[in-house]
């Protein structure tokens, strides 16, 4: 075996970092050339691609509470401030603020969102053989998730800010899209903080209606205890005044009752908007005008375009008529309040002065102990009523102050140049992952695909030394026939100088063998036409030129050519003589000499019709083996190709030394790879197996530059 096949297995190897740079130089052309292809193609999509603008608004979160009724309670933890921005990135990319985006910027009607269907979805829906064309909540659902995927937040660094970045191909709507959302995102948390405050407003109307009508239990317990004892009370002489006091009283309650009923209404009109209502409800003229005036508006401003010169003073008008309907709703509701007040404050005034007229007669003590324990419950539960109709107008007026934590700092401009793609970093990342393709298409291409085009490719690939390399030798000059005659005409040339090498590489392990023992080379390939022929011719001409006894044995049964190399035609051949049964025909009848050099050639003459096989595995062809060995100092084997017959692996078995042919750039690495794995196993042990690479291409130029000394090609 060779020096490469023994020892670690190839799998079990380490890395070899030499072999590896080797690759790389070999193969530099092709990574350059891949990684140029890749550059320039990801150049040439990125140009034919649709450009994608990204436009950024910047959002400051402030973490601490606002209450502009009490401006002392603002109040921020730092281990909350974390949280709480990170919260409001969630709440910028919800879908809440993304529908409001849609409703607000018309997006069902863009076509950049809206869906529509391809020419074969048409056709389908239109033969009703597919889906049914989206329409309602399944459009929004497309047009939501477009939106989604249009539209980031992230929060800078461990800051307060939130960029909201849009991507769209037109930079004016990435812009238009990116500052919509910001907006939209801080009227939804104005929006919330509002809801907020009505809920918990309208929990405490509860209560409070539960305290009114506390209130009512005890002054009518307390009126009907007065009731009770005005027989009593009467003999006294004061039961006409508390008669008169008491309808006084009742008349009172009857328009507080129907004051509250009218600024509970209001006061829920108004946190809706709702003015139509708000002016049929009080029958105000002017706010009947204000709100005719903000339709007028409204439908006016729907109608022109936010690029048109009179939509900001439109806009402005509108929020002018809107403040002044808030004020005059606002100021109505106040007025409500204050009267329901004063009147609150006269029953109370009558009350206690029915009281102190009935405390002033002179009662039993039992009826005045009763009295005094109405009169506490019943101030209790006005104290209680009193508290929380304060916590509700406070809420009220809570629920109309309300301002957003959160205010755009940058908004989004129009980007001048687009986010994707970008030439500069799609070149770069195109080069890099171009190279990685170009190692990958080397590496797959020197191991698998490609031939061989130097000799530590095939060192590095077949894993066995390689004894030379043969140049491209041109015939037809000094009398050139075959590239072997130069061993002849031209022993300076390259090609005789590389033949020679590869006998000094076979006899540097003719040391293996036995003293006396003759050299038997088998000279094969794996595919034909690869030049195992004139390698073997050549090789054999060395030897007899070195002046060593040398036999040229054409083994190849099924299509010998030695005879043709050397321009003779033989009637019978080593075919014939095997196949001979009766042994009347002799292997000196077939023994020529070259006509060049003292080599004997045992000549081929014809193609085979039969199986050969059993033929060089017979006794015949062993025992003429052994002859030629006893007689000759050295036997070289022209064997058949590998891979279409088996009688090379047959002729294996007979040699001490085996060169495995490869034609330079042809021979497919697979092939050569199975072949010589084929050939380790047939020689026998201890006997290498050397690799030639046959056919060269150098430039003549390469060698004069290089060795001009020492090697004489032929003119």
């Amino acid at each position: 075996m060779t020096m490469f096949s023994q020892g670690v297995p190839a799998e079990d190897a380490p890395i070899d970092v030499r072999a590896i740079v080797g690759l790389l130089r070999r193969q530099t052309r092709l990574i350059l050339l891949i990684a140029a292809l890749v550059a320039g193609g990801a150049v040439l999509v990125s140009l034919l691609l649709q450009p994608v603008y990204t436009a950024s608004a910047l959002v400051q979160v402030d973490p601490a509470s606002k209450d502009l009724l009490n401006p002392q309670n603002q109040s921020a933890t730092a281990s909350s401030d974390n949280a709480r921005v990170e919260s409001e990135v969630e709440l910028v990319r919800s879908d809440r603020v993304l529908l409001q985006v849609i409703e607000d910027e018309n997006l069902l009607a863009d076509p950049q969102f809206a869906p529509g269907l391809g020419l074969r979805d048409s056709i389908m829906a239109f033969l009703r053989l597919g889906p049914p064309v989206p329409e309602g909540r399944e459009v929004q659902g497309e047009v939501l998730n477009t939106l989604r995927a249009a539209v980031s937040a992230e929060r800078r660094g461990l800051t307060y800010l939130i960029a909201v970045e849009a991507r769209s191909s037109d930079p004016a709507a990435a812009a238009q899209l990116a500052n919509a959302v910001a907006e939209a995102y801080i009227e939804q948390q104005v929006r919330g903080k509002i809801d907020s405050t009505l809920v918990s407003r309208d929990v405490l109307q509860e209560r409070i209606n539960q305290g009114r009508a506390a209130i009512l239990a005890s002054e009518g317990a307390f009126d009907q205890f007065i009731d009770d004892n005005l027989i009593r009370i009467d003999a006294e002489g004061a039961g006409s005044t508390i008669a008169q006091l008491r309808a006084q009283i009742d008349q009172l309650q009857a328009e507080r009752s129907q004051q509250a009923g009218l600024a509970d209404q209001l006061s829920r009109q108004v946190a809706l908007a709702d003015w139509q209502g708000s002016a049929e409800l009080l029958g105000s003229d002017a706010l009947r005008d204000l709100e005719r005036e903000r339709v007028e508006i409204s439908a006016s401003l729907a109608t022109t375009a936010p690029e048109s010169p009179a939509f900001p003073q439109m806009r402005s008008q509108l929020d002018d008529v809107e403040g002044r309907l808030q004020q005059t709703a606002t100021a109505a509701l106040g007025t409500l309040r204050t009267q329901m007040t004063r009147a609150e404050g006269r029953e109370q005034v009558l009350r206690q002065q029915m009281r102190q007229n009935v405390l002033g007669t002179q009662l039993p003590a039992d009826v005045v102990t009763g009295m005094y324990e109405l009169q506490q419950g019943a101030a209790l539960a006005r104290r209680q009523y009193e508290m929380l109709l304060a916590r509700v107008q406070d809420l009220d007026a809570q629920a109309s102050l309300q301002v957003a934590d959160s205010r755009i700092v940058s908004p989004a401009l129009e980007p001048t140049r687009p986010s994707f793609p970008n030439p500069g970093t799609t070149l770069f990342l195109a080069a890099f992952a171009g190279l990685g393709l170009g190692v990958g298409c080397a590496f797959l291409y020197e191991n698998f695909l490609g031939g061989f085009t130097s000799e530590q490719q095939a060192e590095a690939v077949l894993r066995h030394r390689v004894a030379a390399a043969l140049p491209m030798h041109k015939p037809g000059r000094r009398g050139i026939t075959v590239p072997a005659d130069a061993l002849v005409h031209a022993p300076l040339s390259a090609f005789s100088e590389a033949v020679r090498r590869i006998q000094g590489s076979i006899d540097q392990f003719a040391g293996n063998t036995k003293p006396g023992t003759s050299e038997i080379v088998v000279v094969t390939s794996t595919l034909p036409d690869e030049g195992k022929t004139i390698a073997a011719l050549a090789l054999a001409r060395s030897y007899a030129l070195a002046g060593r006894l040398t036999l040229l044995i054409d083994g190849d049964l099924r299509k010998p050519s030695i005879h043709k190399a050397l321009d003779l035609e033989p009637s019978e051949g080593l075919l014939d003589f095997l196949a001979d049964k009766s042994e009347s025909l002799s292997i000196a009848s077939l023994i020529r000499k070259d006509p060049h050099t003292e080599l004997t050639v045992l000549m081929g003459a014809r193609r085979s019709d039969i199986p050969t096989d059993q033929l060089v595995a017979g006794g015949g062809f062993r025992r003429l083996i052994e002859a030629a060995a006893e007689s000759f100092e050295v036997v070289v084997i022209d064997s058949p190709p590998l891979a279409p017959v088996v009688d090379g692996l047959y002729l294996a078995r007979f040699a001490t030394a085996a060169i495995f042919v490869v034609r330079w750039a042809s021979t497919p690495q697979t092939d050569a790879k199975k072949g010589l794995a084929a050939l380790d196993e047939a020689v026998r042990p201890g006997a290498p197996v050397l690799v030639v690479l046959n056919g060269e291409e150098v430039p003549r130029s390469r060698y004069e530059a290089h060795y001009g000394g020492y090697y004489v090609d032929p003119a």
